[in-house]
């Protein structure tokens, strides 16, 4: 069945709700989590009552063109449409994360490791709460003291399990933050409010949906799949899609060495380039078969990082990698013996020891 088929099919059936009257609000990211999220609902009878999109102002071409696609589908199904909001700044000049990497001359936070997201957290989620807070039935919901819930695309795969976990430790430290506000007689503060107003969660995992069986479900409704959602120019991009962005949108690629070279104008020490691995994007501009980017940067003296691989490659990486920190702590363990037996040449035996016990 083709997307055309499939509408004509959708248009003539009736739209569900869940019943209990409480308001759902979805976050969609345009990618593959969120979107079958959203058709697995349809499937079991439930409703969203608001969609929020949060536009970085960065994302790619086809993002917007599959939002656009997608708004027929919710529209025919009896879904609201897309609701797309964008950063509203209050001083500074720019308006979006591309304006405001340009502007002070850094990198999207990503490239800096240690994991932290702040671009998405400024530039996604605060935008999407600013919304919500201004949202009239949801208002009306809290007042009535009524809980909204929050419907979160993360998948039942380990690695977003993970994200649900710590997802979850951050909204406990707000809620027990709300609390102790509350018991001197406080409103939530404003990041507190979320937590406050909603419950989040994650049906995908209550489902037991993993990634891999995400398309398939997309595909049943008519959809297309949709490509992976993110910035054009986000540090977490591997080699090769940065050479097929090169080669498919040279301009955003452009557009993106533009935001490296003005990060690395500024920076005393810190990342090499725009990538969360040490190499720069601007190391690829000459590189046209995206299976020899991590040859060139290799060649160049760079290191591709676990975000940069493929999932089967990072596996294979965080493995040796765990057998590396194993090893370290056998010899940090046997050196600690050998000095407190006065034993001499330390580090030799503790290493030698190390590499026998593993066998």
């Amino acid at each position: 069945m083709d997307f055309d088929e499939a509408l004509a099919r959708l248009g003539g059936e009736t739209e569900a709700t869940l019943g209990d009257g409480q308001l759902i609000i979805v976050s969609y990211g345009a990618g593959l989590d969120s979107t079958a999220l959203l058709v697995e609902m349809h499937n079991r009878g439930m409703r969203p009552d608001l969609i929020l999109f949060a536009d970085t102002g960065g994302e790619r071409p086809e993002t917007y063109d599959y939002i656009k696609r997608f708004n027929v589908w919710l529209h025919l199904v009896g879904f609201p449409e897309v609701t797309v909001c964008n950063y509203e700044p209050k001083k500074v000049a720019y308006n979006d994360l591309e304006g405001k990497c340009l502007t002070n001359g850094t990198f999207p936070s990503l490239a800096y490791g240690g994991g932290f997201h702040s671009c998405a957290l400024v530039f996604k989620r605060d935008v999407q709460v600013r919304f919500e807070r201004q949202w009239a039935p949801g208002l009306a919901a809290v007042a009535r003291g009524e809980k909204i819930m929050h419907m979160i695309g993360y998948d039942d795969g380990a690695r977003d399990r993970k994200r649900a976990e710590k997802a979850r430790k951050v909204r406990d430290r707000h809620r027990k933050g709300i609390a102790e506000r509350a018991a001197v007689g406080k409103d939530p503060l404003a990041e507190q409010w979320e937590v406050h107003a909603c419950n989040e969660t994650y049906p995908l995992q209550d489902w037991g949906l993993d990634r891999e069986s995400l398309p398939a479900i997309i595909e049943a409704a008519g959809l297309p799949v949709p490509r992976k959602s993110c910035c054009f120019f986000c540090p977490a991009m591997r080699p090769e899609e940065v050479v097929e962005l090169k080669n498919e949108q040279p301009e955003l690629y452009e557009r993106a060495l533009e935001i490296e070279r003005g990060a690395q104008a500024k920076l005393k020490k810190g990342p090499r380039g725009m990538a969360m691995g040490r190499w720069y994007w601007e190391w690829l501009k000459d590189v046209t078969d995206p299976a020899m980017a991590k040859d060139v940067i290799k060649a160049m003296g760079g290191k591709v990082g676990a975000a940069g691989l493929r999932p089967e490659e990072r596996e294979q990486w965080l493995s040796n990698r765990n057998a590396r920190s194993a090893e370290q702590r056998d010899t940090a363990s046997c050196s600690q013996f050998l000095a407190s037996t006065g034993s001499g040449r330390t580090a030799y035996r503790a290493r030698s020891w190390s590499r026998t016990s593993r066998r």
